[in-house]
């Protein structure tokens, strides 16, 4: 690596920080409302919160960074040329393979930690999230303890707590029965406590009273209790059971699923094949997106009028690439065989940077001026 590649490197390495740092925080805000929601509800600590935010990382990582490295590259090169820094690097002799070789390195630094993110951590990271999800949603203090609301975990089933601790104790308890076909239950307890044994849930309601009506006879019985144990150990039953997502699978995983995936109810091919595909193909455009900017900003040679008319035009290339990128995985969802034309868009972006540089490398290195 020359110091003309150190310097063209440094010069896009702050840019890309900004950038990468602009956009993750406006992705991560989008995709943590929904985890925001589910902390709050379930009465999670901030510690709670914090630890889902670092498991969406790697997911807002993989959309930013190669939306952030594009934007550095074409505002270093921008700023290059409008100061005349490539001008006088052109009149000196460097031509334009030189100049697009920082870019090039710089690219195939992003691809490799894209590489790093899509196929392990992204994988790992969902993995984790979706089972904290799972968990949390299927603890049955979480779902009932939940001071002043009334609660229906499940139908005929009403449950209500004036006070309740993190530890699951309760202070004034309504439990309201009617899942058994023409009786209805009603306890009421001063005190109460959540004890989980052996897999086993029960609610220990401490001073309380039983009200028992018979719809049939309609004779209403009273039983006053020092001491009743209420099971709930029904209510967890499929609760926190899931099957593992796609998305929280690596990519030999999803080309090829096992038997046993695929033998489970609506298993699609498409998307395990279209997902393993992304993993693959996705870092690509870490390294074909700044060298659209390359292309577009050395192209068209220095303009005393500015680049704003060729930063637009790169712009829009880089977006049609991207989308293609995704229609073709849409494609692929639908028909796992036709998985290769998921590297064709950027494959030929690429083939298409490579022509146009290519007929500007045989060029001499001199300042070329565009009106």
């Amino acid at each position: 690596m020359t110091r003309l590649d150190r310097y063209v490197i440094g010069q896009i390495l702050g840019p890309f920080g900004f950038f990468a740092l602009i956009f993750t925080g406006v992705i991560w805000l989008t995709q943590s409302l929904r985890i925001i929601d589910l902390v709050v509800n379930n009465g999670q600590s901030a510690a709670v919160f914090l630890e889902f935010t670092a498991l969406l990382l790697p997911t807002v990582m993989a959309i930013v960074l190669p939306i952030a490295g594009f934007a550095a590259t074409l505002f270093a090169l921008h700023r290059l040329y409008s100061e005349s820094e490539l001008v006088a690097m052109m009149a000196a002799g460097q031509s334009d393979r030189a100049l697009a070789r920082p870019v090039m390195l710089f690219g195939l630094g992003v691809l490799v930690a894209m590489g790093v993110i899509t196929t392990y951590l992204m994988p790992m990271a969902s993995h984790a999230l979706n089972l904290r999800t799972a968990t949390l949603r299927g603890d049955i203090a979480n779902a009932l303890i939940r001071e002043g609301q009334f609660m229906n975990p499940a139908r005929g089933l009403t449950i209500y707590v004036r006070d309740a601790s993190r530890t699951g104790e309760m202070a004034g308890i309504f439990i309201h029965d009617t899942r058994e076909p023409g009786v209805a239950v009603t306890y009421t307890a001063d005190r109460a406590a959540l004890v989980r044994d052996d897999g086993a849930v029960r609610v220990v309601m401490i001073d309380g009273t039983a009200q028992q009506l018979d719809a049939a006879t309609g004779a209403l019985s009273t039983l006053r209790f020092d001491t009743f144990a209420y099971d709930l150990s029904a209510l967890m039953e499929g609760r926190g059971i899931r099957d593992r997502k796609p998305s929280e699978y690596a990519f030999p995983v999803l080309i090829d699923p096992p038997a046993d995936i695929r033998a489970r109810s609506g298993f699609k091919l498409g998307e395990w094949v279209a997902e393993g595909h992304e993993q693959i193909s996705a870092p690509l455009y870490a390294l074909v997106l700044p060298l659209i900017a390359v292309a577009f900003i050395l192209g068209g040679g220095f303009r005393r009028r500015g680049f704003a008319r060729q930063i637009w035009a790169g712009a829009a290339a880089a977006v049609a690439v991207r989308l293609l990128g995704v229609a073709a995985k849409a494609v692929t969802t639908g028909q796992a065989e036709l998985w290769p034309l998921m590297y064709l868009p950027p494959v030929l972006a690429l083939l298409g940077v490579v022509w146009a540089l290519g007929g500007l490398w045989g060029r001499p290195g001199t300042a070329r001026v565009a009106t």
